[in-house]
């Protein structure tokens, strides 16, 4: 692997996390892998050098790519003279936290929209979770600023 700490045994067990918990957020297992991968990276990597160093395919790695891009936790760079992309992690997860979020306050949304829907206990139910919910993503998020604030 390009960088060491890759190919070590712990950075194996990284990436190879890194797949399934990313694989729980609803993204493909290749994608958590990726972002695991590059995480690890101390330069930017192109796709042949990732195709070899994780063993997966080519076709695979680029839509990984293009998917943690959409979520703004990496980044893709272009050399001069040459149609070789390369991706990079972005070290601030706080976009990824905040695109969590974001599902998370849909989540609590739809749930409302069953508080009405809903009556007898199954009201108050859905209704304890919307709050839940609620109460965890405005939590979050001062979490996140008060990050963002500690770290200027």
């Amino acid at each position: 692997m390009r960088d060491e700490s890759a190919s070590d045994a712990a950075g194996v067990d990284f990436i190879s996390s890194m797949g399934a918990l990313l694989e729980r957020w609803g993204l493909p297992q290749t994608t958590g892998r990726l972002y695991g991968y590059l995480l690890l990276q101390n330069t930017p990597v192109d796709l042949d050098t990732m195709v070899q160093d994780l063993g997966q395919s080519k076709s695979g790695l680029s839509v990984a790519a293009r998917q943690l891009e959409s979520w703004s936790v990496a980044r893709r760079q272009t050399q001069p003279g040459s149609r070789r992309v390369c991706y990079e992690a972005v070290g601030d997860v706080r976009r990824l936290l905040e695109a969590n979020n974001a599902h998370l306050r849909a989540f609590s949304n739809t749930l409302r929209l069953g508080v009405a829907a809903a009556r007898g206990g199954s009201r108050e139910r859905i209704s304890d979770l919307a709050d839940l919910f609620t109460l965890y993503v405005d939590q979050a998020d001062r979490v996140l600023a008060a990050w963002e604030a500690e770290r200027e």
